[in-house]
């Protein structure tokens, strides 16, 4: 089972960017030895902002990512996603692609 994990990656309510990465990868990881393959795209974007801007806009990285969840077959959102207006674009593309939403610790059954 392909799984998207999405959550806050730019700095809100006191926690860095680097705080918000180096979380999503730790669930990544927990998810891979849970047998789930997990696109992160905090991982992809794992460059210093100022860096990440440069190369591409905002809107680059943002459809690049729908383009990644609209092949999954789930989306697990980070804690946080209040905070993100970007995860909460992915939540709402993914349930008008009918993508099962799940909000960790909850995760879908593997298939």
């Amino acid at each position: 089972m392909l799984i998207y994990l999405a959550g806050p990656i730019r700095p809100y309510n006191n926690r860095t960017m680097r705080e918000n990465v180096d979380a999503a990868k730790e669930i990544a990881l927990e998810l891979w030895q849970k047998g789930f393959a997990v696109i992160c795209p905090h991982a992809n974007t794992d460059l210093p902002t100022e860096l990440a801007d440069k190369l591409c806009n905002e809107k680059i990285w943002l459809d690049g990512d729908l383009e990644m969840l609209g092949r999954c077959d789930a989306l697990v959102v980070l804690p946080g996603w209040e905070w993100s207006k970007g995860t909460q674009g992915e939540i709402e593309f993914a349930k008008a692609k009918w993508i099962p939403v799940f909000y960790y610790p909850e995760l879908p059954q593997l298939m």
